[in-house]
């Protein structure tokens, strides 16, 4: 919302201008730069009905489908999120104090632009499901106009409800007649409103209607603007003019002054805005300014090509940026905008671009004349204040065009005009009533004479004039109105000039010296590795200047090359079609990229199409200097002309953002705005970093160059070109990732904005881990040093140790032999001594049995002691098989019972010796037991194992016994022993017995 004082300032010049409006037609155009963005570019949709700027100069766009933020290159869709309910039909305010709020379905909601997130702070009645409509700021108060019919007011500062005011208007949530139409300003607290074709005027402070018009005629909402606290200027709509109206509440009276213009289409649009001291007044597609006394309108405002600022659309409302930019919103047209700084370049051309394509261009200043030679499109002719005057497309006698390659003047005021493809050269005298065809001299054949594609001026006095076509040279002598045509070479030839007395051109490789009035060889120089050379100059100390395909050479006589400079050099193009000095002894050139402007430091200033050139392309060796220091350069959509001297670098401050980082390919600080990071610690793993920056200032982000660096990996600033996304991996370490803008590279900038990166390495790189590490070596080697001195000493101790366990390992067989062998063996004598007392055949037998058990118990424990002592260890299966080979001679010895193994052991366990013998033995006890005492009918073994334990179970189905009861007895040394290896071994050993219900012993390992 504007200032008080300042609309008040508009309104009256401009119902000056309005009433003194003269016909703007005839009126000085003046040209700005602008860009046009639509659905093509990104836009959600060409119909924009809102529009605002944050903080941060982000254009936000309100949709009748959706919300968009635009931040100068990229078109960003914003979606629904916490704080913002609904994002459908929108409208926008900007605070004084820079904070942004939109209005909404739901109520209203503030952007916060430092973490990026909304918040909403104000909801709407139940029963209103529309948005509020932003009246303005007064007192630091924001008013709105509720969908029911209420005026109400909030703190800017706190956010909280201040005011709320019936008006007694009907609501428009039904009936979109009672949708206010609210003025653009507010004076001493008053608002103007348009309601259903009645003005009304409301004081803010009181909270009530002062005044109310009568049924308005023909108004329509275009635009509304106090005057002053009493008059209230709209806009008229009749069929053939455009009216301004001006009410009176006072003496509700009404004027009305038609504009003085022609209508050609009839629009019901029409804008009125105050812009850099100038006041603006927009028609359908049309924007123009008024003079200093603000009664005419004395200019029309163009873009570069000198067309419709708003092209075919009807501009419908007008916004400034935070800069003084302009933006245009058009009526399904999306958007266009206007810079405030453009430099003063003017522009020669037609509005169909094909037939632009300028080779060669001559202006004569005397006559207020630019002549522009086209391919295809015959010689344009342009007043100097850009005007097509004239167009001669065809050569007398013919109906096809032609293409003018070369374009001088001769003493008398004639033009003569050197055509690609013709045996003939034309003269065209000064006021364009007649064209003469002048024949060629040549010793060439017919069919290989002719003047070549590129043409190029070399030198011209009062009697004679040299042009070049590539590789051959023509002589104009004005007094005998002849020319001759002289073959230099037939090589790769498209440019040369005059040096001193002589003229050089460059073919094959080689720089060639001609004499310059016969034009006799002189010498060659090799000049190689240029990719061809399009174009020279010299300066005023005698150097040469090489524009090729591969940048610039500075030269001197000599051929040496003094300097090349080329893109590693800072030069953003290396084609260079055309150069000249201008009166400072700055070099100008134009590019493939635009004009240079190179600087005696080597610096460049780079001029594109954004900056009002023609196009970014230019053509090989069009170029012109006026006597008063103008330069024209000629390309692919006209011709460009401009003073050097008023092209200075224009001071701005630019705002260099931060618009995205991403981490390993995502976005990063989701829950913070990107623009405000400025430190960044990140672990080792996500050290794969992107980022997106732009520019913000009085210019399109696409007009800056761009440099980064990376301290700690680059050492020089690189040029970002086109706002490319810049990529690092790095490894861990500490950086800092530099960036900055301005109008041209520059080695030295100074960063405008930084952000400090630290990637932690891996534990095991830390210096904590790596101090940690050293300290442990160090330990290992001292105890490594001690341990070779201390083992020298203890040598014998072990030799004494390892004799000792063998001592004791032998005390422990002896011990297991005497406990098992030595019982057995007394078994058997105790038994011999009873047989031979033992006359009765019965007892004899049941003694003779008894031996019989005692001696296959000896050679049981001798064959499972020496299975034992084989190896140091023995696996689960291995054990499993020995107890499979202990039992299955038991079954030819013990018809009467059935034996069986079930189940298999782990493969992946394994057990020391003295632990599988113990195993092994106890089982063997188990049935040695079960077939001594029980007289069982079956007896079972069966494996099981889990992850955790390997369980064995031997059971029977004897007569069982009392556990406790039988231990009392000799039979119980049986368990005992059981369960001392059990113990011995850390096997957990279960006997489970009940008398008549046979025994089950389970070991579980």
């Amino acid at each position: 919302m504007k200032t008080i004082s300042n609309i008040t300032l508009r309104c009256l010049l401009i119902t000056i201008l309005a009433f003194g409006a003269g016909n703007v037609k005839a009126q000085v155009i003046k040209r700005y730069n602008s860009f046009s963005y639509n659905v093509n570019d990104g836009l959600l949709q060409s119909n924009v009905l809102d529009m605002a700027f944050d903080k941060n100069n982000f254009c936000w766009l309100a949709f009748a489908n959706g919300m968009q933020k635009f931040d100068g290159k990229n078109f960003i869709n914003i979606p629904l999120q916490p704080g913002l309910p609904d994002d459908k039909w929108v409208n926008f305010f900007q605070c004084s104090n820079g904070n942004l709020l939109i209005g909404h379905s739901q109520g209203i909601s503030k952007y916060d632009i430092a973490s990026n997130r909304f918040t909403q702070f104000y909801k709407n009645h139940p029963d209103e499901k529309k948005p509020a409509l932003f009246i303005g700021e007064d007192e630091n108060i924001i008013y709105f106009y509720t969908v029911g019919g209420n005026i109400e007011g909030i703190d800017c500062r706190t956010l909280q409800l201040v005011a709320e005011t019936k008006t007694g208007l009907p609501g428009y949530l039904s009936n979109t007649s009672f949708r206010p139409r609210l003025s653009d300003n507010i004076i001493n607290h008053k608002v103007a409103l348009l309601v259903n074709s009645n003005l009304y005027l409301w004081d803010l402070q009181k909270g009530k209607f002062l005044y109310q018009s009568a049924t308005v005629a023909n108004v329509y909402p275009s635009f509304l603007l106090l005057k002053n606290e009493q008059e209230v200027l709209y806009y008229n709509l009749n069929k053939e003019n455009i009216n301004l109206g001006l009410y009176n509440f006072a003496t509700t009276t009404n004027s009305f002054a038609p504009v003085n213009q022609k209508i050609s289409v009839r629009s019901f649009r029409s804008t009125i805005y105050s812009w850099q001291n100038k006041t603006l007044f927009s028609y359908y597609n049309n924007l123009y300014e008024t003079d200093s006394g603000f009664r005419v309108f004395n200019a029309e405002l163009v873009n570069f090509q000198n067309q419709p600022i708003a092209g075919n659309a009807t501009i419908s409302r007008i916004r400034e940026d935070n800069f003084g930019n302009l933006y245009l919103v058009t009526i399904n047209d999306g958007f266009k905008k206007i810079f405030r700084n453009s430099y003063p370049i003017k522009y020669y051309g037609t509005e169909n671009k094909d037939d632009n394509y300028v080779i060669s261009v001559l202006p004569d200043k005397k006559y207020n004349r630019v002549l522009a030679g086209t391919y295809g499109n015959g010689l344009l002719v342009f007043d100097t204040l850009q005007h097509l005057i004239k167009h001669i497309k065809s050569l007398p006698g013919e109906n096809h065009s032609f293409s003018p390659n070369a374009i001088i003047k001769n003493s008398k005021g004639d033009y003569i005009l050197f055509i690609y493809g013709q045996h003939y050269v034309w003269r065209l005298n000064k006021d364009f009533s007649q064209m003469e065809r002048i024949k060629i001299s040549s010793i060439l054949p017919a069919n290989k004479s002719g003047v070549n594609y590129f043409g190029n001026f070399l030198f011209q006095n009062k009697r004679e004039a040299v042009v070049q076509s590539q590789g051959r040279f023509y002589r104009a002598e004005f007094s005998g109105n002849t020319v001759t045509e002289y073959e230099i070479t037939n090589g790769s030839t498209m440019s040369g000039i005059l040096y001193n007395a002589s003229i050089i051109i460059h073919t094959n490789d080689e720089l060639i010296f001609l004499e310059g009035e016969t034009f006799k060889y002189q010498k060659r120089i090799p000049l190689k590795n240029t990719g061809g050379v399009r174009c020279f100059t010299k300066d005023a100390a005698g150097y040469i200047y090489v524009g090729s395909n591969k940048g610039i050479l500075k030269i001197d006589s000599a051929g040496k090359i003094l300097y090349h400079l080329n893109k590693e050099k800072g030069l953003p193009d290396e084609c260079i079609y055309a150069m000249s000095f201008d009166d400072k002894g700055f070099l100008w050139c134009s590019t493939n990229k635009g004009i240079y402007k190179i600087n005696k430091d080597n610096s460049i200033l780079q001029l594109k199409k954004e900056d009002g050139l023609q196009e970014n392309e230019f053509n090989t060796n069009v170029v012109a200097k006026t006597e008063d220091g103008e330069l024209f350069f000629g390309g692919v959509n006209g011709v460009s002309s401009f003073f050097p001297a008023d092209i200075n670098n224009i001071e701005e401050k630019i705002n260099l953002l931060f618009t995205g980082i991403k981490i390993n390919n995502e976005p990063a600080f989701k829950d913070t705005a990107v623009w405000n990071i400025e430190k960044m610690d990140l672990p080792y793993y996500q050290n794969s970093l992107a980022f997106d920056f732009i520019a913000m200032a009085n210019h399109n982000p696409g007009q800056y160059t761009y440099q980064y660096k990376m301290d700690g990996v680059d050492k020089l600033w690189i040029q970002n070109n086109d706002l490319q996304t810049v990529h690092y991996f790095l490894p861990p370490g500490e950086y800092i990732f530099k960036v900055a803008a301005s109008r041209f590279f520059d080695k030295n900038v100074k960063a405008m904005k930084e952000i400090r990166i630290s990637i932690y390495p891996p534990f095991w790189k830390s210096w904590l881990f790596i101090t940690g590490l050293c300290i442990a070596l160090v330990a290992i080697l001292a105890y490594g040093i001690n341990g070779y001195n201390r083992k020298k000493y203890r040598k014998k101790l072990l030799e004494l140790e390892g004799e000792q366990k063998i001592r004791l390992e032998r005390e422990r067989i002896s011990r297991d032999l005497h406990d098992n062998i030595g019982a057995y063996a007394n078994a058997v004598l105790y038994n011999t001594g009873l047989l031979e007392k033992e006359k009765e055949g019965k007892l004899r037998d049941g003694l003779m049995r008894d031996l019989k058990f005692a001696s296959k118990d000896i050679i049981t424990a001798l064959r499972e002691t020496i299975w034992a002592f084989k190896k140091d260890n023995y696996s689960a299966q291995d054990c499993l098989l020995r107890i499979r080979n202990f039992i299955q001679p038991f079954t030819r010895y013990y018809l009467h019972i059935y034996f069986k193994v079930e189940g298999i052991a782990p493969d992946n366990k394994s057990m020391h010796y003295t632990r599988a013998l113990n195993l092994v033995r106890i089982v063997q006890e188990a049935v040695t037991n079960a077939i001594k005492h029980a007289d069982p009918q079956n007896i079972s073994i069966n494996s099981n194992f889990t992850e955790e334990r390997w369980e064995l179970t031997v059971s029977d189905d004897g007569k069982g016994f009392d556990d406790e009861s039988l231990l009392q007895t000799e039979q119980g040394n049986g368990l005992s022993n059981m369960k001392r290896r059990a113990i011995d071994s850390a096997f957990e050993l279960i006997i489970q017995s009940k008398h008549e219900g046979g025994t089950s012993v389970i070991i579980r390992i």
